[in-house]
């Protein structure tokens, strides 16, 4: 019989599972396996912890009912039937809502009458562009009148001219060149302007302005005086 520990069958077996195998150099006393040991029980108990709290979550809830929330269902309950049966229940005009209503209407009527007079106060833009946009008017007013005076006297000359009241169209275009060149007429052109050359985008000189502004109107006064003499 052999006495070698292989063939001995009361030699304690050796664990296979976990090489605790001690490298050269290694002082600390731990195996060269000790941190992926100690790795693998943390995580094992990262998963029994999650476990247990998915188990804990599935867990029956207990079914005891809460009195207050018997009582909550019941005030709420109450106050739908109070309001029902009150003043603006069921079959009652809803007087609150009538009014709210009337003054939505109102403020809305209001909100559209003051945004078409903000738009009306917008499109006119500020003062300069106000006087701008008079300056010119008054402008094409005095033009306008000028010409008008013009042809009225050359009618008024053709009237003396021929002894009766003739039409514009039956004047002969040489008899109206004569006409134009008759002292009446000539004194027409001293109220004539220059027009003021403000394109639009262009910078508006304030003071050039008022110019024109005062000349328009010294002209359309001497226009006046003018034909009030006739």
């Amino acid at each position: 019989m052999s006495t070698s520990n292989e063939n001995n069958i009361h030699t304690e077996p050796v664990a296979s599972t976990i090489g605790f195998v001690k490298r050269a150099g290694d002082t600390g006393g731990r195996t060269a396996d000790h941190a992926a040991w100690l790795q693998d029980m943390e995580e094992r108990k990262a998963r029994a912890a999650a476990l247990e709290a998915k188990r804990q979550a599935n867990k029956p809830q207990d079914p005891k009912v809460e009195l207050s929330a018997i009582d909550d269902a019941l005030i709420a309950l109450e106050t739908a039937a109070d309001d029902f049966e009150g003043p603006t229940g069921y079959g009652k005009p809803n007087l609150p809502l009538i009014e709210k209503r009337a003054e939505v209407a109102d403020l809305e009527a209001r909100l559209i009458v003051a945004r078409q007079e903000l738009e009306v106060i917008e499109s006119r833009g500020d003062s300069v562009d106000r006087l701008t946009a008079a300056v010119r008017v008054a402008e094409s007013q005095l033009q306008a009148l000028v010409s008008s005076a013009e042809s009225a006297e050359i009618l008024r000359l053709a009237e003396a001219h021929y002894g009766w009241s003739i039409g514009w169209d039956r004047i002969a275009t040489e008899m109206k060149k004569d006409f134009r060149n008759h002292a009446s007429v000539i004194a027409f052109k001293e109220f004539y302007i220059n027009r003021s050359l403000v394109n639009p985008g262009q910078t508006v000189d304030v003071a050039a302005l008022e110019k024109q502004l005062h000349i328009v109107g010294e002209r359309l006064t001497a226009l006046r005086d003018h034909l009030s003499q006739q």
